[in-house]
């Protein structure tokens, strides 16, 4: 027998026929339906009318969410969420640097199951809908928790290190990833509904962190297999100072440790070394671009690559302003991201697009896009984004800042 259920609701925006959107268009007004009611028959959307024309099909059960806006669930497109353990322990307020050197303090201590199952049910809970996560180790830990949430998830698996053993067999996969990954591919047939490794990708770190020839193979690989490629792009000024001079703060904490002793700044700024590198596209997702300047914004918007923002974060590490404003002025496709909880105070992505409405004064109609259609089309999910018939009925509960 299906399952059947209908939720009523004052307001559902389905986002039923929306494209990605980018520019002026991420502002055009969204259908609204009043008084609402979305028919679910197995998990998939039947239909979404109004109340008074809905027949409950028989047998269905009706929960009235009452006085809410419901939308289709949302895509948190920028997450660590194996460092969940380290809620509360970095430093915040001071500036990149200083977070990272108390981030790597921790980096030894072991992940947590328990946080990272946390993490993942409280996600799902608040709405979220799929997650892209960046993880160079607890692969399998975080899927497991991910799947048992109900969390679709988008592993990018991050190569980070500069002068790391390059095995050719295992190129451009981290080792752990790839360890990971074959002892999954080891584990009887029955148990596998959908192999790991069709939820993960290779990915970089970033440009200043990953040797350039993990990031143009993980680039390549991606391209080749039809797959997004991510890397953190752009994220504060001493990543911008270290590849122009060689020099400051970051260089300091990592000379010897990551870069290797005969390294040599490149003497470009981010977005000038990632184009050469070929590591710009359609395909390709940045993450954070809060040091980007509007000549870089238009020649990101002109490479096809889209942008996550990570707002919150970047405020609470005193790294710069997520540039909104500008991604939409040069017609940047751009979705959301929240980061990880050692730069986060939680992962409910709703809370970085009530930031910048609150910042911003961006609109409802602009902030629910990102969240949706526009991450959907960022991370290539043609299934989310959407209430449209057919399509898996997950949804959330808008703020009450986000409502229409």
């Amino acid at each position: 027998m299906s399952d059947r259920l209908v939720i009523r609701a004052r307001t559902l925006v389905s986002m039923a026929g929306e494209a990605p959107a980018r520019g002026e268009q991420l502002f055009a007004p969204l259908r609204k339906l009043d008084d609402a009611a979305l028919v679910l028959v197995d998990g998939r959307v039947e239909e979404a009318v109004s109340w008074k024309r809905c027949s409950p099909p028989p047998g269905a059960e009706v929960r009235d969410l009452g006085d809410v806006c419901l939308a289709p669930a949302v895509v948190n497109a920028h997450c660590h969420v194996q460092l969940s353990h380290l809620a509360g322990k970095t430093r915040w307020g001071a500036g990149f640097t200083a977070w990272l050197e108390s981030l790597i303090a921790h980096l030894r201590e072991p992940l947590s199951a328990e946080a990272i199952t946390e993490a993942c049910e409280d996600m799902a809970a608040r709405g979220t809908g799929h997650v892209g996560d960046f993880a160079g180790e607890g692969l399998s830990l975080v899927d497991d928790a991910a799947r048992r949430s109900g969390l679709g998830i988008t592993h990018f698996c991050e190569w980070f290190g500069m002068d790391a053993p390059f095995i050719d067999a295992v190129r451009p996969w981290p080792p752990r990833c790839r360890a990971a990954l074959e002892q999954d591919e080891e584990r009887p047939v029955a148990d596998i509904s959908v192999p790991l490794e069709a939820r993960c990708v290779p990915a970089g770190h970033a440009l200043y962190s990953t040797a350039p020839e993990v990031l143009r193979d993980a680039r390549q690989w991606c391209a080749a297999n039809g797959r997004v490629f991510a890397l953190h792009l752009a994220e504060s000024p001493e990543e911008t100072e270290l590849l122009l001079s060689g020099s400051g703060p970051l260089a300091e904490l990592y000379q010897g440790i990551v870069l290797p002793d005969d390294w040599q700044a490149p003497g470009m700024r981010p977005l000038a070394l990632a184009m050469k590198l070929g590591l710009m596209g359609a395909g390709t997702l940045a993450v954070h671009g809060v040091q980007l300047d509007a000549q870089e914004m238009t020649v990101l918007a002109a490479s096809g690559a889209a942008l996550c923002l990570c707002p919150r974060s970047n405020s609470h590490l005193g790294v710069g302003e997520a540039p909104f404003l500008s991604a939409v002025e040069n017609n940047v496709l751009c979705c959301l991201g929240t980061d990880g909880l050692s730069s986060n105070t939680d992962l409910d992505v709703r809370k970085e697009a009530v930031f910048l409405r609150e910042t911003c004064d961006a609109p409802p109609e602009a902030l629910l896009r990102l969240l949706t259609v526009n991450a959907a089309e960022a991370l290539r999910l043609p299934c989310t984004g959407r209430l449209e018939p057919g399509q898996p009925g997950s949804f959330c509960v808008l703020p009450e800042a986000l409502s229409f």
